[in-house]
């Protein structure tokens, strides 16, 4: 009965599809693609409101998923409580001292069924994905279900189209008979959180490329990329102002040296050359953040690192600070 109910809700949420989320999908890696769980398995995803796992819901439609949520449902919310238990709610305790939460989802995975959980936690409109939790680890461990890690981009709205990146699945059955120390679980969701921002960062430079890549010798303003030519390549910063460029890495970077996102004086970013800025068609403007909202993303990115010249270079950091994507 509850899986009559569960798709009965799903196919008027089809609604949401053609209106309100137009999904398009990316995969990690275009030749594994993941377009069923194929049976149990604990996906991940960011979280920004409950429209989120319709999402990936409708995405993974011919599978019964299963979702963890925190109980925040007091007595005079019991029909609520059903519902949410009916369509396939896996409650966890506010005060985390239950761990009953891990035998149900046991006995849901066991049927061959996928569940889906928010690592972390409520809603966080952060500009990029905030630490995980570690109780994913745990579910995933004691289940021996792999992990299927799903970023959102939360593009909601009618003249708007949500993105969202799967990526390849995550094996922790080597855990199986390990002790999950509180170090052991910081140290496995440090690797999983970087894995997932990677992936983060892959959807976005994906978007990015649909925009225009023009550049003029024009005077830079605040929130504008500028680059110059360092021979063999283009370095790219984000303009605060005449002492402030904020850059990934450096126009050489020294070998052995830790690359992060730095802020430099335009003098020392150009050297003796003169920058580019970047130009946008009328039609992207309106995909272009405010200058406020660029100067508060870059400067939160200070000290960050994680570089990567395929997914996260000095042009990825420069596109995802500035452009809506």
């Amino acid at each position: 009965m509850s899986i009559i109910i569960y798709y009965f809700g799903l196919i008027q949420l089809l609604l949401f599809q053609l209106f309100i989320f137009k999904t398009k999908t990316y995969y990690e890696d275009n030749n594994k693609k993941i377009k069923r769980t194929n049976g149990s398995a604990l996906i991940i995803s960011n979280h920004r409101s409950f429209m989120d796992g319709i999402v990936i819901a409708l995405i993974f439609f011919f599978e019964r998923l299963h979702f963890l949520v925190i109980d925040w449902y007091n007595k005079k919310r019991k029909l609520l409580k059903l519902l949410i238990r009916i369509a396939g709610g896996i409650f966890i305790e506010r005060d985390g001292r239950s761990l009953d939460f891990i035998q149900k989802s046991k006995r849901i995975t066991a049927k061959g069924r996928p569940i889906l959980m928010f690592p972390e936690g409520g809603f966080k409109f952060t500009y990029e994905p905030s630490k995980f939790s570690e109780g994913y680890i745990m579910i995933a461990v004691k289940t021996g279900v792999k992990i299927i890690p799903v970023v959102n981009d939360f593009n909601y709205g009618l003249f708007k189209r949500v993105h969202v990146m799967i990526g390849n699945s995550i094996d922790l059955s080597d855990y199986s008979d390990t002790e999950l120390t509180k170090e052991k679980l910081k140290e496995i969701n440090a690797e999983i959180s970087n894995k997932y921002l990677m992936l983060f960062y892959k959807l976005k430079r994906e978007k990015a490329q649909k925009f225009s890549n023009k550049y003029d010798f024009i005077s830079p303003k605040k929130g504008d990329i500028i680059r110059i030519n360092a021979g063999s390549h283009h370095h790219y910063g984000v303009y605060i102002n005449a002492d402030e460029v904020i850059q990934f890495g450096y126009t050489v970077n020294r070998a052995g040296e830790n690359v992060i996102v730095n802020s430099i004086s335009l003098k020392d970013f150009c050297g003796a050359k003169i920058p580019e800025v970047r130009t946008m068609k009328r039609s992207e403007k309106r995909f272009i953040r405010n200058a406020e909202d660029i100067e508060k993303y870059a400067k939160s990115c200070l000290g960050q690192g994680g570089y990567s010249i395929i997914n996260n270079n000095c042009l990825d950091f420069a596109n995802r600070v500035t452009l809506k994507i």
